[in-house]
């Protein structure tokens, strides 16, 4: 799908659902990255399914246009440097959203400070890069994920109090199937309540777990938990998590295609750019590895017919975005490093300045970006990643693709490699909260949403919770 046919579906779909503040001021109403990163359904696989012929004609010149409509709205709203048009979008989608008509579900999590050890452990296990793996230890992590689907509430494994959680596809209004509630599923439910709790009273700007300062702490929480789980399920104390090195895409073989990562015998294959070819092939699949209930109308719908409950195969879209080419780059993740502050205000993915925000360009955020689903999810650094992989990668449900968890390790690494970073600096200003300087006070530092009993800055120190990385990034 060109360009033009995917901006106005966009725009569309942002009709439904809005994310950005209508001003410099309003910080409570947001959209998100994260994963959740992407399009309508159809455009993440490089179809043209929920477009209309009209679609294929539309150009940033609509954008544009509407710019020069709106001057009046514009002119107030705008705040230092960001793009008038960049402001519109958002203004745009602001205005045009309706909390009342999203929907989610109660977040309830079992053992619900799973995976956070009760004191500093002695040894700390090390994550390591996905390509630095021999083939027995790739063949454990795909294990493990498989194996967490079958841990279910009645299968009588350790982890089955822990599949005990609220379901969409439980939810009798929203009329769909409950499937068999599973501790891989877990996670792809918590991430798209998170999301789609971002439109509703359920959550708050200051516990949103994309686009707001707990982006960070909050997955760091979840890959935490998720490590527990897996090395439970295998029976391996010491499995530690690995990471996708965005580099290795660049610096072995062609980065449109990342042959150390779309491995048929592991993580699987890139899906294509159509529907016919998107469905992922290999081992992992083979192994009955399949979603069970994702997200559909967008990355903007945040009601109750936005979510699936229905078995399918996982897809991808390697490379068939016209909004990023390949994953991120080495000069992009040294851009951190000029970056001392960890956010700033207003908090949020609009109008915080991404020169100054680590956490904002960390996440992927740009102002001075044109193209709507940058706009709505960000086309550098995190968001760049899952735009490139494309599928399930860029709809709310993300976790249902293992290559999740392994991105956001490497999100994680690179939050590390800043902390350190100013962890060393000898200046004292950005060696607080374990180098955090500029996390912001308040509510943002305490509960995070679904996980009530863990609080952000517990994740300030990650060797304190067990773990560290072989390798972490550097100016």
């Amino acid at each position: 799908m060109n360009r033009s046919a995917r901006i106005l579906p966009v725009l569309i779909i942002f009709a439904h659902a809005g994310a950005c503040g209508d001003s410099a001021g309003e910080t409570d109403a947001t959209t998100s990255a994260g994963e959740t990163e992407g399009t309508t359904e159809g455009a993440s696989t490089g179809t043209t399914e929920g477009t209309t012929e009209g679609a294929t004609e539309g150009t940033t010149e609509g954008a544009t246009e509407g710019a020069t409509e709106t001057d009046a709205t514009t002119e107030a709203t705008t705040t230092g440097d960001i793009d008038p048009i960049h402001e519109m979008i958002c203004a745009q989608i602001g205005s045009l959203a309706d909390p009342e008509e999203s929907y989610a579900v109660p977040g309830v999590a079992g053992a619900p400070r799973w995976g956070i050890p009760p004191a500093a452990p002695p040894t700390t296990r090390v994550r390591r890069s996905w390509s630095s793996l021999g083939a027995a230890d790739k063949q454990q992590v795909i294990d493990a994920f498989i194996a967490l689907k079958s841990v279910t509430v009645d299968s009588g494994d350790p982890g089955s109090p822990r599949a005990a959680y609220s379901s969409f596809c439980e939810q009798p209004e929203l009329g769909q199937s409950p499937y068999a509630k599973n501790l891989y599923d877990y996670y792809v439910e918590a991430h798209t309540n998170a999301f789609v709790s971002m439109r509703t009273e359920q959550m708050p700007m200051p516990r949103m777990s994309h686009m707001a300062p707990q982006f960070l702490p909050w997955h760091r929480y979840l890959l935490l938990r998720l490590e527990a789980d897996m090395a439970e399920a295998i029976g391996d104390p010491d499995f530690a998590l690995p990471y996708w090195d965005w580099e290795d895409c660049w610096e072995d073989g062609d980065p449109n295609t990342c042959a150390p990562l779309f491995e048929p015998d592991y993580l699987g294959t890139p899906g294509g750019c159509d529907e016919a070819t998107s469905p992922v092939q290999g081992y992992l699949t083979d192994n009955g590895f399949l979603a069970n209930i994702y997200s559909v109308g967008g990355l903007m719908n945040f009601t109750g017919d936005g979510i699936v409950c229905s078995p399918r195969p996982l897809v991808r879209a390697v490379a068939c975005s016209e909004s990023v080419v390949g994953p991120p780059e080495a000069f992009e993740v040294a851009g951190i490093f000029a970056r001392p502050v960890y956010d700033a205000e207003p908090y949020d993915s609009c109008y915080t300045e991404e020169d100054v925000s680590f956490r904002q360009y960390l996440e992927g955020f740009n102002n001075s970006d044109l193209d709507p689903i940058c706009v709505a999810a960000g086309c550098t650094l995190h968001g760049r990643g899952h735009e490139w992989i494309g599928g399930d990668m860029t709809i709310n449900s993300t976790p249902n693709d293992p290559i999740f968890f392994l991105h956001h390790n490497n999100v994680d690494r690179v939050w590390a490699a800043w902390q350190e970073a100013n962890l060393a600096s000898g200046d004292a200003a950005r060696e607080v909260d374990h180098g955090n300087p500029g996390y912001p006070e308040g509510d943002y530092r305490g509960p995070m949403f679904i996980f009530d009993e863990v609080r952000a800055d517990e994740m300030f120190d990650y060797r304190g919770l067990g773990y560290e990385f072989d390798a972490l990034p550097s100016e």
